[in-house]
């Protein structure tokens, strides 16, 4: 429609104003060279993903992904988590979403509203529609200058490593492209109403275009319709150049992020694929990229950098050469060194997808890479993923605490692939710390990290009455004690207060006693899934030979391994972590309180309990239950939590540097806390040793849930606090002896 057929009640605008007969065939010339650029770099990219590893389904349960694509693709559910960058993200997100749907609108207004002699475009829906397009404009602008500010100016040390900023030249051309679009769109707005706002006064709607007009008011009409057209061609070229830059650039994270979010694990969180054929297998682990899935080599294609993972990660934060942000980019580096000889290569055995009538454009894209790259691509450097791309150090700083995958915005899982490489250092190169090999070995022997006799397992319940099913099998619940409630002086407390609340409440359970073997956990995050495994099935065989159906632990990760991992071979119990019984015991009236706790509390959220199970209310329920108790929060707490430590095998392992048991407990100091509270015996020995290396074992101590309900209830007796266990000691069994 003309700009003569609107007026006053039937508003609307020229749509290709100001532009010749030539200019539409032109843009949609342009338009298909841009859309034929930006296809053949997802196919080359294509090309690439499928070229590494190996199979794995990922559009299985397709309701529940389209949903997870809805929450984190479309929603942004993710990105808002973290307020800043959440907004800064969603400004330019949401605005370039609408902005896209308005250059629909308009081409479809043109190309077949108006023919069809059905315009919608106009009166006040168009007022609307401008008033949008403006506002969203703007909403980018103002995200792309708080992206300015934020990778340039503040320079948050999460977008670098170190201290030292990650920019990459790519970063900035993103933004000034992003920037540039936006304004040159202003700028034809502002041109337009400037040669036009006599004619079309309700163009105020558009508010930005219409401010700006007044800076060209003093333009001859001549020149303002003669830089109108000049900015309309640029305008055009660099929207258009975006889209053909996409799949080249960190812009492809617009495809591979929400295709992450898609193909993300319906699994349960933390899983952990076992390895199931160890007779055949000829390797163990992941040694090299082809050992991956292709969703593992994916996930590295899907970062985008923002460092989330990093900001929280107790190994980096505590000087540790470990960042997951880091760890991802450089598989991306070493994918994208061996990928292009491996699409060449199955290209030829018809492995991959290929085009053949688009070899004359690889060859021709091969010959400017290999000009402009300065070296022949598909000859990638001869470097080991393991102990090289991934140094060993930054490999085994690693505490499983999922603080990367909760926060990532993205969805990438960085602690399988850890888990991963770690079974082929141990498996496969048998490579793999001292202290470690004695932790292994002890369970071996003795189905205990610290080499206790097995025999001696049960022997924290001989004075309290606790049968063995092996003497009545009859119970509700079957406590999993584990190793540390079992063996460590400090775990049995533990172990003796939760039984005492048990008996009082008068809750059916047995124990299974020396039948019972270590959960296996440290194992198995350690990268001897040959161990783990068969100490799982010791356990799940010992727990089915009772028909058992419900399990309680105190400790978290024996919980987690139970509950998650045992699956994997045929179990099939409910289990339960002790606060979850507490919480419920307290708020069904079965546990009473005698006398009040006074003191300052502050939980700590192990990361097993936490986020791995999302168990964050019960355990300040059953706090907040105690007469007397004052509880207050660290400032890391429920799922950006700060992990005590000990985690993925870090238990039985040195540290070096600044240790991050003491970080924490110094972040407990910081509230002023008098008592930790915890729900896991690997943190209530890594708390315990903080406090130490802080000097406060006269102001302050750590006390396990179940010790703060027993002394609550009058159950306590006066002892002497026993020593914690440290590290694993090499015993001789007596029974092999």
């Amino acid at each position: 429609m003309k700009l003569s057929e609107f007026k006053p009640g039937y508003e609307g605008r020229e749509v290709f104003w100001n532009t010749g007969w030539f200019y539409e065939p032109l843009l949609f010339a342009f338009t298909g060279v841009a859309m034929l650029i930006f296809a053949y770099g997802v196919y080359r990219r294509y090309q690439m993903w499928t070229a590494v590893g190996k199979p794995e389904i990922r559009w299985d349960n397709m309701g529940e992904r389209i949903k997870l694509l809805l929450k984190d693709g479309l929603l942004q559910v993710k990105t808002f988590k973290d307020i800043y960058p959440g907004i800064m993200h969603g400004l330019i997100f949401f605005g370039f979403v609408v902005l896209i749907f308005g250059a629909a609108f308009d081409a479809t207004e043109f190309h077949i509203a108006e023919p069809l002699g059905v315009p919608f475009l106009v009166g006040k829906f168009y007022l609307v529609f401008s008033f949008l397009m403006d506002l969203f404009g703007l909403a980018v602008l103002i995200g792309v200058f708080m992206a300015i500010d934020r990778r340039y100016l503040s320079r948050p040390d999460r977008l670098g490593y170190k201290g030292v900023p990650d920019n990459k030249p790519e970063d900035a051309i993103v933004l000034v492209l992003l920037a540039a679009i936006i304004v040159t769109g202003f700028i034809i707005e502002a041109l337009r109403i400037s040669v036009t706002w006599q004619q079309t006064p309700w163009e105020v709607w558009s508010f930005v275009g219409w401010s700006l007009a007044t800076a060209f008011s003093g333009f001859q009409e001549e020149s303002a319709r003669s830089m109108h057209k000049w900015t309309w061609w640029s305008h055009t070229f660099l929207s258009l150049g975006f889209i053909a830059y996409i799949p080249y650039s960190r812009l492809m994270h617009i495809i591979t992020t929400p295709a992450n979010h898609f193909m993300q694990n319906l699994k349960p969180v933390g899983h952990v694929e076992p390895i199931r054929d160890f007779e055949n297998a000829e390797s163990f682990g992941v040694g090299t990229l082809d050992e991956f899935t292709w969703k593992q080599v994916f996930d590295a294609d899907a970062c985008t950098r923002c460092g989330r993972c990093q900001d929280g990660c107790p190994a980096y934060l505590t000087g540790k050469p470990l960042s997951p942000k880091k760890f991802v980019q450089d598989l991306k580096t070493y994918w994208l060194e061996k990928a292009p000889a491996a699409v060449q290569a199955k290209k030829a055995s018809g492995e991959v997808y290929n085009i053949k009538a688009l070899a004359p454009v690889d060859n021709a894209v091969k010959m400017i890479e290999d000009k402009f790259l300065g070296e022949k691509t598909g000859e990638a450097p001869e470097r080991a993923l393991v102990g090289e791309a991934v140094t060993l150090d930054e490999l085994w700083a690693c505490t499983n605490c999922m603080y990367c995958m909760e926060n990532c915005s993205s969805s990438i899982e960085h602690v399988p692939k850890i888990i991963g490489m770690r079974q082929y250092k141990v498996l496969t190169e048998a490579d793999f710390a001292p202290e470690l090999q004695l932790a292994y070995r002890n369970m071996e022997n003795n189905s205990n990290p610290w080499g206790v006799g097995a025999h001696l397992r049960a022997d924290w319940a001989k004075e309290l009455g606790v049968k063995t099913l092996a003497e009545d099998p009859n119970v509700e619940y079957v406590f999993y004690v584990g190793c540390a409630g079992s063996f460590d002086d400090r775990g049995k407390k533990v172990s003796v207060a939760f039984a005492k609340i048990l008996q009082t409440a008068g809750v059916s359970f047995g124990i299974l006693g020396t039948e019972e073997s270590c959960c296996g956990d440290s194992a198995m995050r350690g990268g001897n899934e040959y161990l783990y495994q068969t100490m799982a099935q010791m356990n799940i065989d010992a727990l089915n030979g009772y028909g058992v159906k419900k399990v309680i632990a105190t400790c978290p990760h024996g919980y987690n391994a139970l509950k998650k991992d045992y699956p994997n071979f045929g179990a099939s119990f409910e289990v339960y972590h002790h606060t979850e019984i507490i919480a419920d015991l307290i708020a069904k009236g079965k546990i009473s309180f005698k006398k009040p706790v006074e003191g300052t509390f502050t939980y700590h959220d192990s990361c097993f309990l936490g986020r791995y199970n999302n168990i964050y209310d019960q355990p300040r329920k059953a706090l907040k239950a105690v007469p007397g108790l004052k509880l207050v929060e660290m400032e890391r707490k429920l799922e950006k939590s700060f992990c005590c430590g000990a985690g993925g095998a870090r238990m039985w392992m040195e540290e070096h540097g600044e240790k991050i048991n003491d970080a924490r407990a110094k972040q407990a100091i910081d509230v002023k806390a008098d008592t930790i509270a915890v729900g896991c015996p690997f943190c209530l020995t890594m708390m315990s040793d903080g406090i130490k290396t802080h000097s406060m074992e006269e102001k302050m101590t750590s006390l396990d849930i179940a010790e703060i309900v027993w002394k609550a209830m009058g159950l306590e007796e006066e002892h002497i606090p026993a020593p914690v266990c440290e590290a694993p000691a090499e015993v001789v069994n007596p029974e092999q002896s």
